[in-house]
């Protein structure tokens, strides 16, 4: 819009008149964006004096302002014969109807009632000043005379301002009324939301499992309950409806129901009882877990108190359960620690037991041998043989059994074990099979690094690898592979051999003590080996697996947890 005057490129002048200082800034803002020029004052005195100097095209004032109220501004403006064609619109709330009849007696050209829209007062702006300078037809007739509110008045104002003012009054009732229906429409979509609302949270208490209810602060007298209290207490909620707990429970329940109540209300805050008891009609004595809010309306005190009781019974049940079974654990953990020392003492004793002897037949087999070799015939050398190889083994067995013993006392200390150097070092380690067997080829994949005691997981690799060599030593090109992966949170390491295999119908004895599925014509061993592997691997937090077919190798496979365990 062109906010200057006809022939006139220099902007309109504005005063604006309002002692609110955040209400005069916003309306010089919107002004301003139209390219009018704008001054402030803060009092009718000072807007009087100011007007007179700066001659403005439009006085904008509210009606409440400190030593001059807008309806005698305006009188003195319309008074004046310099001033009285300065159009001047008052800005007001309008919730007296004499402010209409003010407005008349002042002379005000309109009236723009507050809160308003930034479009609305611009439209008044804008007709105030196309009306501006125009001088009102002399009118001959005497003053108009109107009854309002049983006095009788006169007004002064041309018949122009009057229909101006009015017109002005009446589209800013059009205006409220259009912003009083659109508040009660807004105030029925709130009421419908309100309802859904209401109707979602009484579906929501009504069907939880945990048991609510609302006591009035006064009486406490139940005023609502839900089907979970029903079913705890065992009664019916027309039964419960406006009765006090004395009157539906027994008298310790509700003695103790009571003085929370009180107590919840008195202080004002949210109570929480951890645990108490309740008779229950239907299931007897019960173990609750309750919170008790104050429920605030207008008042300045609690209206009403709000109980959420939890039926803890079973928990705690179970609680005690495991109460019960922590003890026992803990005297079955003493009584192996117990019988651990003892194994441990007794596979000491019984390995010097068994040392002693072996050693007496050792030696005495070497005397035989070294002495009256050339006096026995083939066969007794072969006794003689037979005796030695098998002290060897029983040797090899008692050591076996005693380091298998000490995995149990041993303590895991983890720290980052890097695999591929680890497997490397023992492969390098690994002899041949028998005098004639062929060094079996062993190709190492990539393997993931995992948490572990090395010395420990030395152990696995050496038993699984020796395990492989021996096993595979009687085929024509024996082949190990070792492969490594990382499958979720575990890392999973495999030994594959392409040697004698075994049954899978017997895998339930592999990773068993003494448990060995070829005999000592077959291949050597003291079925120790494949224990070891699974006792070190279980206390590592692991698992242990293998596949095998008879003539047709086998795969021992492993997992160790990436983390804790």
């Amino acid at each position: 819009m062109n906010s200057a005057g006809s022939g006139d490129s220099s902007p309109l002048h504005i005063l604006i008149v309002e002692n609110i200082t955040a209400q005069a800034q916003m309306l010089c803002h919107i002004l301003e964006e139209q390219g009018y020029c704008v001054s402030i004052a803060d009092n009718g005195q000072s807007a009087l004096e100011m007007t007179t100097g700066l001659q403005p095209a439009l006085v904008i004032s509210g009606v409440k302002i400190p030593e001059m109220s807008g309806y005698e501004l305006c009188r003195q403006i319309k008074a004046s014969p310099d001033l009285r064609q300065t159009p001047v619109i008052l800005v007001t709330s309008l919730v007296d109807p004499n402010e209409v009849l003010l407005g008349l007696q002042c002379g005000a050209d309109s009236f723009v009632i507050k809160p308003y829209e930034r479009s609305h007062m611009l439209a008044r702006v804008e007709h105030a000043l196309s009306t501006r300078g125009i001088t009102p037809v002399p009118e001959a007739s005497a003053p108009a005379e109107i009854f309002f509110h049983g006095e009788r008045h006169q007004i002064t104002a041309s018949r122009t301002q009057i229909l101006n003012l009015l017109m002005s009054t009446y589209d800013a009732a059009v205006q409220r009324n259009n912003e009083l229906t659109e508040s009660r429409e807004q105030l029925r979509e709130r009421t419908a939301e309100v309802l859904r609302s209401n109707r979602f949270l009484d579906s929501m208490i009504e069907h939880i499992p945990t048991a609510v209810y609302i006591k009035d602060a006064v009486q406490l007298r139940y005023v609502r309950v839900n089907r979970a209290l029903e079913q705890l207490a065992g009664l019916p909620r027309e039964q419960m409806l406006g009765k006090t707990a004395h009157e539906l429970f027994e008298k310790d329940d509700a003695d103790i129901s009571v003085e929370q109540d009180r107590r919840v209300l008195a202080s004002g805050l949210l109570e929480e009882i951890e645990e108490h008891r309740f008779s229950s009609q239907g299931e007897g004595r019960r173990t609750l877990h309750t919170y008790k809010v104050p429920v605030f309306g207008e008042a300045a005190g609690p209206t009403h108190v709000l109980g959420i009781s939890e039926d803890i019974t079973q928990k705690k049940e179970l609680e005690n359960v495991i109460d019960r079974l922590h003890v026992a654990l803990n005297a079955r953990a003493a009584d192996l620690e117990a019988t651990n020392k003892s194994l441990e003492s007794f596979t000491s004793a019984a390995s010097h037991d068994l040392r002693s002897p072996l050693s007496v037949i050792a030696g005495y087999a070497g005397l035989l041998e070294k002495s009256y070799a050339d006096r026995l015939d083939e066969k007794g050398l072969h006794y003689l043989s037979i005796i030695r190889a098998r002290v060897k083994s029983m040797a090899g067995l008692i050591d076996d059994l005693l380091s298998f013993s000490r995995l149990t006392l041993q303590e895991v200390a983890k720290t980052a074990v890097d695999m591929n150097v680890l497997v490397a070092q023992v492969a390098a380690e690994m002899p041949g099979f028998g005098l004639h067997a062929a060094r079996p080829a062993i190709q190492l994949g990539a393997l993931p690094d995992a948490p572990a005691d090395a010395a420990l997981l030395r152990q696995v690799w050496i038993n699984l690898l020796s395990n492989a060599v021996k096993y595979s030593s009687r085929v024509d090109v024996p082949l190990i592979e070792v492969s490594g992966r990382i499958e979720g949170a575990e890392a999973i390491y495999s030994v594959r051999d392409n040697g004698a295999g075994f049954d899978m119908a017997c895998y339930d004895k592999l990773f068993e003590v003494f448990e060995r599925l070829h005999g000592d014509q077959e291949f050597e061993g003291t079925g120790v080996g494949l224990a070891t592997v699974h006792r070190v691997v279980t206390r590592h937090g692991g698992r242990v697996w293998a596949e095998g077919k008879v003539d047709e190798g086998a795969v021992f496979h492993f997992a160790l947890p990436l983390q804790g365990g």
